[in-house]
């Protein structure tokens, strides 16, 4: 690991930030990833405030740890779906075409059923804030 120049370093700070966001995010200890990766705990806190900065391979076992993306922990990661794709991508490297198809298929069909229990929650939502004048029938639930 490096030091940060003096003055601060804005990609050391920001790299920090995202680490300690995704330490928490995972329910993580200070104490729980040093040992996890072998570190002091110290160490862990001047990296999340950007005192210092980890290497890349460091920052390949962060990203392991809390399971998220390398991209994650450089503050770009914003959600996006070409992002969960070029993940997905990369978990697919190496598996037959017959087994990236049935994990494909499990994947659409898993989106599909989140689909539907969203469209579910915005209606129940919608139904306790505006009620339903009595004799109309409540939908059920799937």
């Amino acid at each position: 690991m490096k030091s940060a120049p003096s003055g601060g370093d804005a990609l050391a700070k920001r790299v920090g930030a995202a680490i300690a966001f995704h330490r928490k995010q995972a329910g993580f200890t200070q104490i729980r990833v040093a040992d996890s990766l072998g570190l002091e705990k110290e160490t862990v806190s001047r990296i999340e405030n950007g005192v210092i900065s980890p290497t890349l391979n460091r920052l390949a076992q962060f990203a392991d740890l809390f399971r998220c993306p390398v991209s994650a922990l450089f503050g770009e990661y914003r959600g996006k779906p070409i992002e969960d794709a070029a993940e997905i991508a990369e978990a697919l490297s190496g598996l037959s075409l017959e087994d990236r198809r049935v994990i494909l298929r499990i994947v659409a069909d898993i989106a599909s059923m989140a689909r539907e229990r969203a469209i579910l929650r915005e209606r129940e939502a919608l139904e306790k804030a505006v009620p339903m004048p009595e004799g109309k029938a409540k939908r059920r639930k799937l």
